[in-house]
């Protein structure tokens, strides 16, 4: 069962793992892009699979964030995963400290009701030359920034980090991926739809 609310205080702490990528982003100059693939040199822009109602979040680009445990839910996210619902933001119309981030993550779960998880890669990005996501009103949360960036052009990687899913600091929620597909056809405004 999802709680009333949804979304839960970003973790401010991790394996070391975590906390080197989260001292990288603490800088400002850095943001991290999670994937499956390892040995990348550049990263492309692409068109996400995005269920939101905002367009910024269904461009072809680059995407990538200052919030180490979101970054590591999609590098750890395996073939197997068939939809990850996920949000990560500021509540106000202004980014705040790292403690101020509230996160959900819910994978959809396999045949045998696990995460469907897998070591993978978390690429450090120069944060120049990316666009955060314009803060505006959520009607159900209100005024938020989130944590999402865009770039528009393909962009080299500066580093590359393995993770595990033991990197990722929270039990993320587990769905059914044809409830949810039924809940978001049905009420498309109704994000995560899984109450």
């Amino acid at each position: 069962m999802v709680p009333s609310t949804w979304h839960l205080p970003a973790p401010t702490q991790g394996t070391s793992t975590w906390q080197q990528l989260a001292d990288l982003t603490a800088t400002g100059r850095y943001l991290l892009h999670g994937s499956r693939h390892t040995g990348l040199v550049n990263l492309e822009p692409r068109a996400p699979v995005d269920f939101g109602p905002d367009a910024f979040s269904k461009e072809t680009a680059v995407f990538a964030t200052e919030d180490p445990t979101w970054a590591i839910a999609y590098g750890i996210r395996s073939a197997a995963c068939r939809r990850l619902l996920s949000a990560c933001f500021y509540p106000g119309l202004q980014p705040g400290p790292a403690s101020q981030r509230r996160i959900f993550l819910s994978y959809s779960a396999t045949d045998d009701g696990h995460p469907p998880t897998q070591p993978g890669v978390l690429y450090v990005l120069p944060r120049e030359h990316f666009a955060r996501m314009p803060s505006h009103t959520d009607p159900v949360l209100g005024p938020i920034t989130e944590c999402q960036w865009i770039r528009r052009t393909a962009i080299p990687v500066l580093r590359e980090v393995r993770v595990e899913p033991h990197d990722l600091s929270m039990d993320p929620h587990l769905h059914d991926f044809d409830t949810v597909t039924a809940r978001s056809a049905q009420a498309p405004g109704g994000y995560p739809w899984l109450a």
